[in-house]
């Protein structure tokens, strides 16, 4: 006999199975359905009793609940942003183009990205570009300090002089 004890209580019995063959063996950690939920099984003692001509083999199986997980919904006319690169490096070459390139303007960034939507390496650019915008909304001076940050450095005069 198997008794299945409910989540983190040491008398209420979530289920009974009786089996004159011998059941699956049970091991801590293991997870049961019981009653359509998940448990996972915290202690497995087990007894044996003698009556009369009857031997009784009994597993009593300590349980705790295992939390579902929360499926995220989203709208329907929202899609799903791509993975991005949140490197320090990969930021640093973004503003870089962000300035050299595209001269500060992420819109024009943006629309280029969006005729090249097919391609897989675009994820972290347009994720960084979508960023840049909002940010840009928030402080318009945030530009400046960026363009002087990539002036500081001469990533782009050495790549030129090659």
């Amino acid at each position: 006999m198997r008794v299945v004890l409910a989540p983190r209580c040491r008398k209420r019995i979530a289920t009974r199975r009786v089996s004159r063959n011998p059941l699956p063996e049970v091991a801590v950690g293991d997870v049961l359905r019981v009653h359509g939920k998940k448990v996972l099984v915290r202690k497995v003692t087990t007894c044996v009793t003698r009556r009369e001509n009857v031997v009784e083999h009994m597993t009593i199986v300590a349980t705790r609940a295992i939390k579902r997980k929360q499926k995220k919904r989203i709208a329907r006319n929202v899609v799903r942003m791509p993975a991005g690169d949140h490197s320090v490096v990969g930021q640093f070459i973004r503003y870089h183009v962000l300035v050299r390139v595209y001269d500060g303007d992420p819109d024009a960034w943006l629309a280029q990205l969006r005729e090249r939507s097919g391609e897989a390496e675009i994820g972290g650019d347009i994720r960084f570009v979508h960023w840049i915008r909002s940010r840009l909304r928030q402080d318009p001076t945030l530009l400046a300090s960026i363009r002087r940050m990539v002036d500081a450095t001469p990533f782009w005069r050495a790549a030129a002089l090659r």
